[in-house]
């Protein structure tokens, strides 16, 4: 009797990870939709490989990692909504749309249990203004920290050198593009707005300003910035970035070494 309750329970856990799979699956196609160039498959692929280095590394048990993936890939579904989502407006819904279309997507293909509901209420927590106030409310003690890595995840990929490329384009043709990207670099480099809540975010973060530091200085991308912002605006936020990988650094110290940098195409 125990045997068989126990090959039965077995066989469920089976078939719920494969139609957690198929979640999986749907997102990714979803995403190949995307015609937001900050908001595409390639930013998801990086975000769903930061979350399982950050979650491995903080002992996330196994329901909490496979959770933490399927929020990952769904994220930024809603992002496939419009062709040219509002980059005003979109940030402050896309969050909650993209955690009813988890649920949705759940309901149809049947998947229910802890995993699929822990990462819908963990999209839904990292929403702009609401994701306090949600995440003590709908998330349990031992989970909240989930909702820190994938925000900590999402928002280390920012200054991501592949995806601060496909601004350029967007830069050059539409005003509002140059104004978000100054207020992206703004935003990004200063310490009291960018709130990360793990430790092992922050020494990522480390890497990342290192190579955006490194990256912004070579000979083409300098005069690019110049060309299109002026050098002083250039000169002042390198030299905010400085000042602020030197703060980061004294804060980690003493640290192990840091992980290695990777991009995902």
């Amino acid at each position: 009797m125990v045997a068989t309750v126990g090959t039965l329970c077995y066989t469920l856990s089976v078939m719920n990870s494969s139609k957690i799979d198929q979640l999986t699956r749907r997102a990714e196609e979803r995403m190949t939709l995307s015609r937001d160039q900050l908001h595409d498959l390639s930013h998801v692929r990086r975000v769903v490989q930061s979350v399982e280095t950050f979650a491995v590394a903080l002992g996330c048990d196994e329901r909490q990692r496979e959770a933490l993936r399927l929020a990952a890939w769904w994220h930024d579904v809603s992002r496939t909504l419009s062709r040219r989502p509002s980059i005003i407006f979109m940030p402050f819904f896309d969050d909650i749309l993209s955690a009813l279309f988890l649920w949705r997507e759940s309901i149809r293909c049947g998947v229910f249990g802890s995993v699929v509901g822990t990462a819908t209420r963990m999209i839904f927590c990292k929403s702009i203004g609401t994701g306090k106030i949600l995440t003590k409310i709908l998330m349990r003690k031992k989970n909240r920290i989930l909702t820190d890595i994938l925000q900590d995840a999402d928002m280390l990929d920012v200054l991501n050198i592949e995806r601060t490329k496909n601004m350029y384009a967007l830069v050059e043709a539409s005003r509002m593009y140059h104004f978000s990207y100054k207020l992206m670099i703004w935003w990004f480099l200063s310490l009291q707005k960018l709130q990360l809540k793990t430790t092992i975010a922050k020494k990522q973060l480390a890497i990342v300003l290192h190579e955006f530091l490194a990256w912004i200085q070579e000979r083409d991308m300098l005069l690019w910035h110049i060309d299109h912002f002026g050098r002083t605006w250039v000169e002042k936020n390198i030299a905010r970035a400085k000042i602020f990988l030197h703060q980061l650094q004294s804060f980690l110290e003493p640290s192990p070494p840091l992980m290695q940098s990777h991009t995902l195409s």
